[in-house]
């Protein structure tokens, strides 16, 4: 387990310790229902393994995983099911309200359920796996996941023929054709009326009791809402180059501020994805290796060999970032071309703006004056005197020490940075 994982599980355990002492001793351990809404990801197998736990931890009767989704990440529906098989606590799933739907890695975990049901208006089903980019995988990827649901399907007593045709053929059911081709256990409107169903039931070996037992719903925690967004592949790619392009310009261009900032925020939610998720080291030399190249770009004058180097760097350390048999833990070749291409864009104009700012006169400090042309106001020796430059009085003195007088057309040789005092000559000499 990563880090990130074990602190997220602490503070999980933690907080929900502290609820339970605040309950009334000797009170019936609930019937945990945890919510399954959204994609299937590292945060959601993270969440519904830790409330397993904690259901075997409190002796709840039975787990419910109600379970609203159109499916995920195979490899985290597989850390779901193993959380499922592993459990001493009955684990459960109820598809509902109506209105929701188990698919693709919904279904898979659902074949892994003590006991399935489903409220009307719902449907399972449409399982065949697919790419992060929305392409269907070869037939060695999708005969394995078509196994692996109908062996899970026949462990709990179901029909394994439809579920396999989930797989092979996107097959789709609704509630009551489910419950005619043995797909699921039972059809119940609501979540109190399937554990009422549940009551006095035999599953994992021990009689299910729920009467008069209270329910418990745990719904995804904020920060595994936060943590389920920041783990898309694609996204993950672009905050880590965000994150270091936007630190690595701060510390090239002290003082900007904002791109540091943003930088900053942008590499933890990054960090916080790749914590959960398995990543390659070679992934992360060739994204920073593009950005070097970028850099590199901005300090020698935009030579442009570096600009095309640190695109090929970057597009290919996207496609190298996640190392899994996972399809869905890729990003899109195409997504990582572009971000790899706007990036180069981004740090082309500012290679350009710093190439501009280096062959600017310099514009402070009094050395611009050198050259400037302007008159005598009064009378300048060796000793001084005023003069008039660009509109502005400064202090004078006369560079060979001959007195020029009122009016007469003088340039500036030279500036004293001490006390700002000019140095001039007349302007025919």
């Amino acid at each position: 387990m990563r880090p990130l994982r074990l602190l997220l599980v602490a503070i999980a355990l933690a907080l929900l310790a502290a609820a339970a002492a605040g309950g009334q001793d000797g009170a019936p351990a609930p019937v945990r229902v945890i919510e399954l809404d959204g994609s299937v990801g590292p945060a959601t197998a993270l969440f519904i393994e830790n409330r397993i736990q904690q259901a075997e931890d409190e002796g709840a009767p039975v787990v419910v995983i109600r379970v609203d989704t159109p499916g995920g990440l195979v490899s985290s529906a597989r850390e779901i099911v193993a959380a499922m098989e592993e459990a001493s606590v009955p684990v459960t799933v109820w598809v509902g309200p109506p209105g929701s739907r188990a698919g693709s890695a919904g279904a898979f975990i659902s074949a892994a359920a003590d006991a399935l049901g489903m409220a009307p208006g719902t449907n399972i089903g449409s399982a065949t796996p697919i790419s992060s980019g929305g392409e269907d995988l070869d037939a060695k990827v999708t005969n394995d996941f078509a196994a692996s649901i109908a062996a899970l399907a026949e462990k709990n007593g179901h029909d394994p023929a439809p579920y396999r045709a989930m797989v092979t053929e996107s097959l789709n059911l609704t509630a009551n054709e489910a419950l005619a081709q043995d797909v699921i256990d039972t059809v119940q409107p609501t979540i109190e009326d399937f554990v009422a169903w549940l009551d006095g039931r035999t599953l994992d070996g021990g009689e299910v009791s729920t009467a008069g037992v209270p329910i418990q719903v745990d719904d995804l925690p904020w920060y595994l809402r936060v943590l389920e967004v920041v783990t898309d592949p694609n996204l993950v790619f672009l905050l880590l180059i965000l994150g270091i392009a936007g630190i690595a310009f701060e510390v090239f261009n002290p003082g900007a501020i904002v791109p540091g900032v943003i930088g900053a925020i942008s590499l933890l939610l990054a960090l916080a994805g790749l914590a959960v998720m398995p990543f390659t080291w070679i992934g992360i030399i060739l994204i920073l290796l593009g950005i070097g190249l970028f850099i590199g770009e901005t300090q020698v004058g935009g030579l442009g060999v570096f600009t095309v180097g640190g695109v090929v760097a970057l597009a290919l350390g996207g496609a190298f970032l996640f190392d899994s048999s996972d399809p869905g833990l890729t990003t899109s070749p195409w997504i990582a071309v572009v971000i790899a291409v706007l990036a180069a864009a981004a740090f082309v104009a500012s290679a350009r703006l710093v190439l501009r700012a280096r062959r600017r006169p310099v514009t402070t400090g009094g050395a611009e004056m050198i050259g400037e042309i302007g008159t005598t106001r009064e009378g300048v020796s060796a000793l001084g005197g005023q003069v008039s430059v660009n509109g502005e009085i400064w202090s004078a003195k006369s560079a060979d020490g001959v007195t020029l007088p009122p009016g007469t057309a003088i340039r500036v040789v030279r500036v004293h940075p001490d006390d700002l005092t000019l140095t001039v000559e007349p302007r025919e000499g």
